[in-house]
C-alpha cells in the first residue's frame, strides 16, 4: 500500500520526492486521500530527521491541508527545523504543479534505548 517513493536525503537534513499517485490512493473522486498525503509526509519528515544525523519516531504530526491534492504528479520535501536534545523538529510540503496542497510539521524522538545504542553503549542499531 505504500506509495512508490524515490527518496533524495542530504546530509544537512533534507529529503526530497518526485512521484506519482494513481487510483489506488483516491479518496474523493480525482484526489489523493488524506490519509495517503500524511504517510507520505510523515515518511518524508522521518527521511530528513535521519538524513541529517538526527533519526527518531513520530511524536508528533501536524497537517494544514491547503486545498484538495489531486491524483498525479506529485513532489514532497522536507527539512529540519532545528533540534532540541533527542527531539528533532521537521518541516515538509507536498504538492502539485500548481503549489502545495498541504504542509506538515513533526517532532521526531530518539527514545532512550535507541539514544543509548546510538552511542555505543548498547548493540549497534543502524538507522539508514
Amino acid at each position: 500500500m505504500a506509495p512508490p517513493l524515490n527518496i533524495r536525503r542530504d546530509p544537512d537534513g533534507r529529503a526530497s520526492a518526485e512521484f506519482h499517485l494513481g487510483a489506488a490512493y483516491e479518496g474523493p473522486p480525482g484526489l489523493v486521500h488524506g490519509g495517503v498525503a500524511a504517510l507520505v509526509l510523515d515518511q518524508i519528515l522521518g527521511e530528513a530527521a535521519s538524513a541529517g544525523g538526527k533519526p527518531g519516531m513520530t511524536g508528533t504530526l501536524t497537517l494544514r491541508y491547503l486545498r484538495a491534492t489531486p491524483l498525479g504528479d506529485l513532489r514532497c520535501e522536507g527539512h529540519i527545523d532545528r533540534v532540541e536534545g533527542a527531539k528533532t523538529f521537521a518541516k515538509a510540503t507536498l504538492g502539485d504543479a500548481d503549489g502545495v496542497t498541504v504542509e506538515a510539521e513533526g517532532v521526531f524522538i530518539l527514545p532512550r534505548w535507541a539514544r543509548e545504542a546510538f552511542e555505543g553503549r548498547a548493540s549497534p542499531v543502524r538507522f539508514d
